[in-house]
């Protein structure tokens, strides 16, 4: 064979070798291309997945917020009820037919001391759920992105002041009405001997005029407080039928 024949079949040799070569590296640079494609993907996949779960668990996390608040109203609303009923048993313990013996009367003053105690003892556990409910709902601001966060903060804010600041001012004139009729309930322990319960016409006479005197001024105390209070206490009824 010739010179010029081995160095046509050592080219051919060669282009062979370098095809081959080019090829395989083509194969190469393609399934790295895929490979890449396919883990871009997945990222994409993963980031749109993981927002989606985060959007989702926003969702849940505001949705626990808007609990929060129907349950706190709601609990207030009934710790308000209950405080209302007691509430009425310093009222009749002033009715006429409770002052007919003076063992009543003094029997009255003594649960009048004790309702009033209790009453306060529920004005406190009242206002300190504003403080309890503050302290529960931080681990869930704490979740929450920082602009739902302010939301949050700012609604609570608003409505935990604005009802505060409603009972605070009602509990403070309950106790002006409280202290007036325990005053009264006292006058009539005093002059448990004397004093008359008229239950026909629902009044307490005395034949001393100035024991009379005195007695009109104490109810008219009592009176006068409560109608300071009557707007307070619609405020309340308002915060109550919001939390129904």
């Amino acid at each position: 064979m010739s010179i010029k024949s081995w160095n046509i079949l050592l080219v051919l040799a060669l282009v062979i070798v370098l095809s081959g070569g080019g090829y395989i590296l083509y194969q190469n640079n393609q399934q790295k291309q895929a490979e890449i494609a396919k883990a871009e993907a997945e990222e994409q996949a993963r980031i749109a997945e993981e927002t989606q779960r985060k959007k989702q668990e926003q969702t849940a996390l505001m949705q626990n917020f808007e609990d929060f608040l129907n349950n706190f109203l709601q609990d207030i609303n009934t710790q308000v009820y209950e405080y209302k009923q007691a509430r009425t048993v310093m009222d009749e313990l002033l009715k006429p037919g409770n002052q007919s013996t003076p063992e009543y009367i003094i029997e009255n003053a003594r649960l009048a001391e004790g309702t009033v105690m209790s009453l306060q003892l529920q004005m406190e556990d009242i206002l300190k759920q504003f403080e309890k409910a503050n302290a529960d709902l931080k681990p869930l601001i704490e979740k929450l992105t920082p602009d739902s966060q302010d939301h949050v903060r700012q609604t609570w804010n608003k409505i935990r002041n604005e009802n505060a600041e409603k009972f605070m001012a009602f509990f403070e004139s309950d106790q002006e009405v409280l202290s007036a009729q325990l005053k009264l309930i006292e006058f009539y322990k005093s002059h448990a001997q004397i004093l008359h319960a008229d239950i026909e016409n629902q009044r307490i006479t005395f034949d001393d005029i100035s024991l009379q005197e005195q007695e009109a001024l104490l109810r008219a105390k009592i009176m006068a407080t409560k109608a300071a209070q009557k707007d307070l206490f619609k405020k309340i009824q308002e915060t109550n039928k919001t939390a129904q």
